[in-house]
């Protein structure tokens, strides 16, 4: 329904709204309420929306739940978290003390397995039958393994890269010497030297979970690339010109700028 200033009833209920919300301009507010005066059904729903916007402005504000109690734990920082940060450094250099420990004994089985003053492959060797071999080729991997554990010890931030390797080794070799155990075909002695592997990866793990997420000692820095720009300085650098050699056309940029 439009009115004699040609304003309909649609336009007239969002003016009234803005009015009520004290968002509507004079103009607006005058054709309104010119419409208002011949149009009852416009009259009528301005009451009711003048009554409620009322009444919801006089009804008492009661005060909400408290969840300060439920949010603020989500914003502090777990236990991980913090042990990851400043508060768990001296935690991580007593898991690498540790580990340069592991990796040291893992060092001297190593060895004495390749000097032949170690323990013995089998748990009854026959006379002379010492395998210098199998001796050598296990003593090689038992350096292997012990350098591999130094190098986190010294490095802590490749932990989790050498974790599944030493990991996979762990258990396929107690696997094995479990099940070789039971069939008596190694000593006891054999299997007890592993176990510093075992103390070695269970701290490489420790040290992965761990890891550090700030810059510090653990972490190297990135080596100065040869062609960076030293803006440091007092001197700016020199600009980069570039000319035309006469092998091709220059560019549109090149013939504007000359």
């Amino acid at each position: 329904m439009y009115d004699r200033n040609r304003v309909d009833c649609v336009e007239t209920t969002e003016t009234l709204s803005a009015e009520l919300d004290g968002e509507a301009s004079e103009e607006e507010r005058l054709a309104a309420e010119a419409h208002l005066g011949g149009c009852a059904d416009c009259r009528q729903h301005y009451e009711a929306m003048a009554a409620i916007t009322r009444s919801a402005r006089l009804l008492p504000v009661e005060p909400g739940p408290d969840v300060t109690a439920s949010v603020l734990p989500a914003w502090q920082p777990r236990l991980l978290d913090r042990l990851r940060g400043r508060a768990g450094r001296r935690l991580r250099l007593m898991l690498r003390g540790m580990l340069a420990l592991v990796a040291a004994v893992q060092l001297l089985v190593a060895l004495l397995q390749v000097t032949g003053t170690g323990v013995s492959v089998h748990a009854n060797p026959a006379p002379g039958g010492t395998m210098p071999h199998i001796s050598h080729e296990t003593g090689a991997w038992n350096a292997a393994i012990a350098v591999a554990l130094g190098w986190v010890a010294l490095r802590a931030q490749h932990a989790a890269a050498h974790l599944p390797l030493l990991f996979s080794f762990a258990c396929v070799l107690f696997g094995l010497s479990g099940f070789d155990l039971v069939l008596g075909n190694v000593s006891t002695a054999r299997v007890a030297s592993h176990l510093p592997i075992l103390f070695g990866v269970l701290l490489v793990a420790g040290l992965a979970v761990l890891r550090s997420e700030e810059s510090g000692p653990d972490t190297p820095r990135a080596k100065r690339p040869e062609h960076a720009v030293d803006v440091g300085g007092d001197e700016a650098p020199e600009p980069v010109t570039r000319r035309w050699d006469g092998s091709a056309p220059p560019s549109a940029r090149h013939r504007e700028s000359a």
